[in-house]
This record gives C-alpha cells, structure tokens and sequence, in this order.
C-alpha cells in the first residue's frame, strides 16, 4: 500500500523499514511467497520507490508511531493469512514421519 501511495506523488520516495527480513525476501528473486512476488513487481513499476532498513527500537519518534499503528491494525484490521512455505511444510512431514518411525 505505501509503494502504491508513493507512486501517485511522482517524486522519488524513500520506504524505511525496520524489518530486515521483509527486505530479503523482496531481494529474493525466486521468491514462493505471493505477497513478495508483488512487491518486487510493484517496485519494478515504480522505479522512483526505494525500500531502506532501520535500526528497531533505537528511539525514531517515526518508528515508534509506525510500531503503534502495527498493533492497532492486529487487533482491529481485517485478518489475512500468508500460506506457509514448502521448507516449512517438508520440515514438518519430516518430523511427524520420523515420530511415528521411531514409535514403531
């Protein structure tokens, strides 16, 4: 939503972020996660949009009112569920056949 909300001021913009995890995933390019897949195309669209990475919890009064806007949207905002990725899905086939192995 911010890089659609950017890209209607025409002008460059800067997206900070203190997740730097979300800021992997969109560096992946084979990226399994929908979600990320958008991004990436978003940003490819709108070449004047850059995502950059923040320090958590180091006192950025913008951070902060971001971090608190976060929690408000958990408890009040509309759920959406992101599917888990195959890694996870193996690792947990893997698991439960070695138990039921083991057991036997």
């Amino acid at each position: 939503m911010a890089i659609e909300a950017a890209s209607s001021l025409h002008r460059p913009i800067k997206i900070w972020t203190d997740r730097l995890s979300s800021l992997m995933a969109i560096l992946t390019p084979k990226s399994h996660h929908s979600m990320v897949r958008e991004i990436q195309t978003l940003l490819l669209s709108h070449k004047h949009t850059h995502l950059r990475w923040l320090k958590a919890h180091v006192g950025y009064l913008g951070n902060e009112y971001a971090g608190q806007l976060a929690k408000e949207t958990i408890t009040k905002g509309d759920p959406f569920f992101l599917p888990k990725p195959i890694s996870y899905l193996k690792s947990e086939i893997r698991s439960a056949a070695l138990s039921i192995w083991q057991d036997n």
